[in-house]
């Protein structure tokens, strides 16, 4: 089982990094993580390249990434959530997955789930409602067009005070993730 994540946290040892940490740990097979404050990877430029040809027109790493992702088993987006999204290099990575949604007007989209998904947020303030909302609502969206089926989210709100060590609800939360993500791939 191979598992992509993609990590769009500024801070490399952070709650993002320790929730990925902990899902890892239990996670079958082989992990890499996507670095998106680290990678190389330049913002979609609308050029609609990839409306006729399956690629990108933009030669960069996500060249390398879109191969990644097609021999994935699983896909895995972790982020803090900046003013009720998803970091903005997360989201500058995300936005060049518009190749998989341009299959819909290519009308080459595969049938079906080709991988499975899952998500991990972070969120500073007090847990409030809608809190993790627009993370939400835009990966559900990437997971629908990468072909993946979203097997879940958790969640840690709060997290100037809290951390998943003073949390042991979401700690398991997040195995429990895993292990539906190593069932689910059996």
């Amino acid at each position: 089982m191979k598992t992509l994540v993609f990590f769009g946290a500024a801070r490399r040892k952070g709650h993002t990094k320790a929730m990925v940490d902990l899902l890892i740990e239990h996670l079958d097979g082989e992990v890499e993580i996507i670095d998106a404050y680290r990678e190389p990877v330049k913002p979609c430029i609308d050029c609609r390249y990839c409306w006729r040809v399956n690629g990108c027109s933009i030669k960069d790493d996500m060249q390398d990434i879109y191969k990644k992702i097609e021999e994935a088993d699983n896909v895995v987006f972790a982020s803090p959530i900046y003013f009720h999204s998803i970091t903005g290099p997360l989201k500058t990575m995300i936005d060049r997955l518009q190749v998989y949604w341009a299959a819909h007007v290519r009308k080459d989209k595969p049938e079906g789930f080709q991988r499975k998904g899952a998500m991990l947020l972070v969120g500073g303030a007090p847990d409030f409602e809608d809190q993790f909302l627009g993370g939400d609502i835009v990966l559900r969206n990437v997971f629908n067009d990468i072909n993946a089926e979203n097997l879940g989210m958790v969640t840690l709100a709060n997290s100037d005070v809290d951390s998943i060590d003073s949390r042991p609800e979401v700690k398991e939360e997040i195995i429990a993730l895993a292990k539906k993500m190593n069932e689910a791939n059996k």
